[in-house]
């Protein structure tokens, strides 16, 4: 076993179930850019350096639009200003973790001959069975979207555990599919803030609340 590769999938573990346990909006991107950052390395050969250059490039400006929509808090204490966070806590999404990290190295290759490490395969494995709750229980726009993005990036290291070191050109059709996707969700995310909650659930009442022009009008005399 390759020790960067063990520390960098426990990484990559790690910043998932912060992205999906933490209630702080900021916490949950931080860990997904640990995410979507770690996985790019997690491949034996490691891949090219163009292919990984776009990688980054991908998940740096993925967090950095769900940052734009999330940096700002409401002037008020709102409730819902805060994600939903976790259920079960922390420590739970832990265990559940790390047994789908040893179910997925102890299941590479899935009975047939896998051409990337295996430790690809358990970490892809753990990030989709912690991302499953956030996308099917969660009741705000940021955890069921952060679920979402965490389970096509379990995907995406399934892939390099059963085919190899992905090309650069699939790099960037993957980063340009994380851009866009991060993108949308920081789109729903600023409807749902804009929606008379101050926070990201979805309004119930589907009453917006009046907000101030962004520009001042001209008091023309």
């Amino acid at each position: 076993m390759n020790p960067i590769l063990a520390l960098i999938a426990l990484l990559v573990v790690a910043g998932a179930v912060v992205a999906i346990s933490s209630r702080d909006p900021r916490a949950t991107i931080l860990g997904l850019a640990v995410v979507l950052i770690g996985s790019a390395v997690l491949a034996e050969p490691v891949p090219a350096p163009l292919g990984l250059a776009t990688r980054f490039v991908g998940a740096i400006l993925a967090a950095d639009l769900l940052w734009i929509v999330t940096r700002d808090r409401p002037r008020a204490p709102v409730p819902s200003a805060a994600t939903e966070g976790s259920r079960i806590g922390w420590p739970a999404e832990t265990l559940v973790a790390l047994g789908a990290f040893v179910v997925g190295y102890a299941a590479h290759g899935l009975g047939a001959p896998a051409l990337g490490p295996a430790l690809a395969s358990a970490a892809g494995f753990s990030v989709a069975a912690i991302a499953l709750t956030a996308t099917l229980t969660g009741r705000d726009v940021v955890r069921v979207g952060l679920g979402c993005l965490l389970l096509i990036d379990a995907g995406l290291l399934v892939r390099t555990a059963l085919g190899g070191t992905p090309g650069d050109f699939e790099q960037l059709i993957t980063s340009a599919a994380l851009v866009v996707l991060a993108g949308t969700l920081a789109a729903l995310a600023a409807a749902a803030r804009a929606d008379g909650s101050g926070g990201f659930g979805l309004s119930l009442e589907r009453v917006r609340r009046h907000r101030e022009p962004d520009a001042h009008p001209l008091d023309v005399r």
